[in-house]
């Protein structure tokens, strides 16, 4: 009887040392190390360090710009440029579109500080404030600024064209029509004197987001506005009219 052949074994290979150090991988455009060459030290960042953010660097930025407004104010002689100066400031932290300033003569509002980038670019900031500075406001009037004067008050609107009935205010319509211009989102705030008397009014009209599309003030915008509004006092010659 024929035996059987047994199949063949196959020799098993020496399984390598489990504390062996592997080869690190060496990438083909990278240049081998040259001998006697010392590694570069691995960056650590310190646990320890404070944090760089991004909100604290704007809110510092946003800080250097209302000191340094500030300062301009208590060197201007002239009340018009400077509450110009001041709103051109305010507009730039809040993103608005565009604003006014009223400062109260007797018993109205005078706009002595306009501006509209939207207007501006279509008809020039002459015909701006031949659009828009029309009549004083009379304080009896139940307008926004009226209301912020007499009442010492802010007022934050989302869409200024959809006040509630209730409000003790309203928008002066004509106002757009006229200037043909179209106000949405509004934040009216008092201005005060060294004296802390109110003296007049800062409006911001039409925030604007990083696309350009209009959206709401924020309590951060209307903080800064605040923040602003307080280096008013500190111009000379502005006093109650």
């Amino acid at each position: 009887m024929a035996r059987r052949r047994q199949p063949k074994r196959r020799r098993r290979r020496p399984k390598p040392l489990r504390h062996a150090p592997r080869p690190a991988a060496r990438s083909a455009n990278r240049p081998a190390a040259r001998p006697g060459a010392q590694k570069k030290p691995a960056r650590t960042r310190d646990k320890h360090a404070p944090r760089r953010s991004p909100y604290r660097a704007a809110a510092a930025a946003a800080r250097a710009n209302i000191e340094a407004l500030g300062a301009a104010l208590a060197t201007e002689s002239d009340v018009a440029r400077g509450l110009d100066r001041l709103l051109t400031a305010a507009r730039r932290l809040t993103g608005a579109e565009a604003g006014t300033v009223y400062l109260r003569r007797g018993e109205a509002l005078e706009f002595t500080a306009i501006q509209n980038d939207v207007l501006a670019r279509q008809v020039g900031e002459e015909e701006v404030r031949r659009r828009v500075a029309g009549r004083p406001l009379p304080l009896r009037e139940n307008s926004i600024a009226g209301y912020v004067m007499l009442t010492q008050t802010t007022v934050n609107l989302r869409d200024a064209y959809e006040i509630p009935v209730d409000r003790p205010y309203t928008l002066l319509r004509e106002v757009d029509s006229k200037a043909d211009y179209r106000t949405r989102s509004m934040l009216a705030l008092p201005l005060r004197d060294a004296g802390e008397r109110v003296v007049g009014v800062l409006q911001l009209i039409n925030a604007l987001d990083r696309r350009g599309a209009v959206r709401p003030f924020t309590s951060r915008d209307q903080q800064l506005a605040h923040e602003l509004a307080a280096q008013a006092a500190r111009l000379p010659g502005l006093a109650p009219g």
